[in-house]
Parts: structure tokens; sequence; C-alpha cells
């Protein structure tokens, strides 16, 4: 059992909460990087002898904390809580198995997969694989999320991707009449958002995320407006995995206060299987006490995950969640407030879908966070299309 109380110690695990701050350059050598300017010092464990003969870990560090004073500094510290507290993807998990982009077939009248090929199908979009039963001799195409759409497919899902880069239903109308040739009013992209949106939240819940042992809780505010109502503003809870920048918990409350709190951290219990070491957070008090609620264990090796930055200009800081609020704020600044048409805790579960499968994130190589989660579906080219088609099949 540890509670951490050394300083030292808090820092460096506060230095292992941020990205890209420890890099193994050798078999036993790290560059660890400075938080109060800009380079590395070196960290470097060798083996000596003990006087029972047995090899024990010698660590050195080239900062100013270690060469002065002889002690364990904080870089040390965090290079030793990576190795410790690894729990990496790589050695607690196998890849899992990539989902069919092509599930089996079933019949959707008798459910009987014995299935043949029965010919095509001529539409306005197109030519589509037909099929017949040879149970029930029932002739069907199947259904990829678009039967009996006046549009096609990729209207639609470009429709859904502009929407979530920020542009308005109105310029999305334009849009679609200047290159497209086609004329959609603003409740129709509406109407497609809302309908897509609630089928793809619901698929992506069955999936659990395989993800590190440090993650960011941050919460930002989002302008409500109802009919008869004066316009009023309520809270998005995110939680993120910082190492595969996974959004665990996307959750609302009108309210900052530890009920509201445990919320998304519940949330994100659920869809991983993994206890995290650190939960960085800001100054609010709120989560000093739901992180314990929710994580405190007397028989881990950290009993209190949670690591209080005072304020963002501190470094390090919880910048991981701030370029998700930006995010969010790319599309919230377009439409300055939700109204009753279509809710904000639909528009979080949707915000939660595009961010972990639809967009390439850059921190990661330009992966998506469910591919460096081990999510099993291979989302290739038109990938709001593929995903609506698996969701469907289920």
């Amino acid at each position: 059992m540890q509670q951490l109380t050394n300083p030292r110690e808090l820092r460096g695990l506060a230095i292992l909460s941020q990205p890209d701050t420890i890099i193994q350059t050798g078999k036993n050598q790290w560059d660890v990087r400075s938080q109060s300017k800009d380079g590395y010092y070196t960290v470097t464990k060798t083996f000596v002898k003990g006087r029972d003969k047995q090899h024990i870990h010698d660590w050195t560090c080239t900062c100013p904390d270690h060469t002065t004073r002889n002690v364990i500094c904080k870089h040390i510290h965090a290079v030793q809580f990576s190795l410790k507290l690894s729990g990496d993807i790589k050695e607690h998990s196998a890849p899992a198995a990539i989902e069919e982009v092509e599930p089996k077939i079933a019949c959707p009248s008798c459910k009987s997969i014995k299935v043949v090929k029965w010919g095509n199908r001529k539409t306005n979009f197109g030519t589509v694989q037909r099929y017949a039963c040879q149970e029930c001799n029932h002739k069907f195409v199947v259904d990829k999320g678009f039967c009996r759409m006046k549009f096609s497919p990729k209207v639609i899902t470009l429709t859904l991707d502009l929407y979530f880069k920020g542009v308005s239903q109105r310029k999305i109308a334009d849009h679609l009449k200047q290159f497209e040739s086609i004329t959609v009013t603003q409740p129709t992209i509406l109407s497609w958002i809302k309908k897509y949106l609630k089928l793809l939240a619901k698929y992506s819940e069955k999936y659990k995320a395989d993800v590190g042992n440090i993650w960011h809780s941050d919460e930002t505010t989002v302008f409500i407006k109802k009919d008869g109502e004066k316009k009023y503003f309520q809270w998005i809870w995110n939680v993120m995995d910082a190492k595969t920048r996974y959004l665990l918990a996307c959750e609302v409350t009108e309210s900052r206060y530890i009920s509201d709190a445990r919320k998304p951290l519940q949330t994100a219990k659920s869809v991983t299987n993994v206890r995290p070491d650190a939960i960085v957070t800001d100054g609010l008090f709120a989560y000093k006490e739901a992180i314990r609620s929710e994580f405190y264990d007397k028989e881990a090796f950290i009993q209190n995950p949670h690591i209080r930055l005072k304020d963002f200009e501190t470094k390090p800081n919880n910048n991981i969640l701030e370029r998700l609020n930006g995010t969010f704020r790319e599309r919230t600044k377009v439409m300055r407030s939700l109204n009753s048409s279509i809710g904000a805790m639909e528009f979080s579960a949707g915000m939660q879908t595009y961010y972990n499968y639809i967009r390439p994130h850059m921190g990661i190589n330009g992966m998506t966070p469910a591919q460096m989660a081990n999510i099993p579906i291979n989302l290739m080219g038109n990938r709001w299309e593929t995903m609506i088609g698996l969701a469907v099949g289920k």
C-alpha cells in the first residue's frame, strides 16, 4: 500500500500525466521533459551489486535537484511510475479482432442466415445486391442505414461530417446546393443529425475501451435556450484517457456539485475495466470528494488517484482536455445555444461518438481514439457510412 505524500513523488506523477514527457532513448535511459524550461533531463538506471551480492538499481538524473542534493528527483519518480504503473495496452491486452465491415446477412423476416444472392436492384443511387431466403423465400436488400431515404448515403454522411466540423445548418444547405446540386432544408438536416446520432451513440456503448492508467477530467459550458425561457447554461463533464485520447465520459449537469462530478466518473468506470492511477483535474473542489468516493482503494499502489492542478497556467496543466473543449466550442459557437429540438445530452453523445470514432487525432499519429483504445471496428474510407452500416446490422 502507498499513499503519495512526498512532493517529489506527486510532481513525478503529474509529469507522467502529460503526453510525450518521457521518451525512452535506450534500454535503461530516458529523456524527461523539463517543467520549467524548454528542454529535457536524462534519467539513467544502472545496476550495482549490493552487500548480499544481489543486483540493485541506481538511478541518476542530470537535473539540478538530483546533482546538487543527491535525492530521487521528480524526473526519476516519473520514470519509475511509468514502469510501475505501466498497464500499457501492449502488455495487458492482445489486439481485439476487427469486426467485419460486412456482418453475416440474416433474413429480416425469419432471421435465418441461409440466404443467397438474388440479382440486383437498380436505385437512384446505384445498383444494390438483392438476396433471397432459402427458408421462407423472402426477397430483400440489406438495410445499411439509408433505406427509404430520399437522398444518397454520401449526401447524408457529408452533412453529418460538416455539422461536427462546426459548419452551420444554413451553410451546409448552401454547400449541398452549390456542389451537389440538391436542395435540402435545415429541418431535414436536423432530422438526419438526430436520427443517426441516436443510432451511433447506442452502438458505441457496446464496447469496452482498452485504455491507460492516467485520465484527465474537466468541464465546459453549453448554453440552453428553450421556448418561453431565458437563456441559461449547463455543464458538460468530460473524462479522457491520456494514452489513447479516448473520451470515456461526456455527461451534462445543471450544476457543479460533488454529486454532479461523480456522474462522469461513474460512466468512465462502466466503459473500461481499468482503475486509473491518476486523474488530473483543475482546482474545482467538487473533484476532491468525487474522485475519492469513486476510486479510493486502500489496497492500491496509489490509494487516492486525484492530482489537483490549481490553474491552467501552472505546468503541468490539463491541456489535453482544453483542446477537447476547443473542439466542442467549434460546434457550439456556431449554434450559439441548444434548444428543445436537440438537447444537450443528444449533442454530447454525438460529439463523443464523433471524437472517438470519426475524427483523426494528430496527437496519436492521425489515428482515431477508438483505434488506439483497441475498439474492434475497422473504419475505412467514409467512416460515417461504415459505422452506420455496422450499427444497423446489430
